[in-house]
């Protein structure tokens, strides 16, 4: 008894290609996440840069 008849045909997987959109995507998430990070870190700088400029001034002043 012969089971070569049981084998699925792989020749109908070339009907249906597969989209290309995930690299377009994964770059797009990238260029995003360095543009915010960046961002984020930029407002970091600022806050502390502000917050140094006022201890040295001697106008920061505690609870008030």
């Amino acid at each position: 008894m012969r089971h070569d008849d049981l084998r699925a045909d792989r020749d109908e997987l070339d009907h249906f290609p597969r989209p290309q959109k995930r690299e377009k995507n994964l770059v797009l998430q990238i260029a995003l996440g360095v543009f915010f990070g960046g961002l984020a870190l930029w407002l970091v700088q600022l806050a502390a840069t502000s917050l140094a400029a006022k201890f040295m001034l001697g106008t920061f002043t505690f609870g008030g």
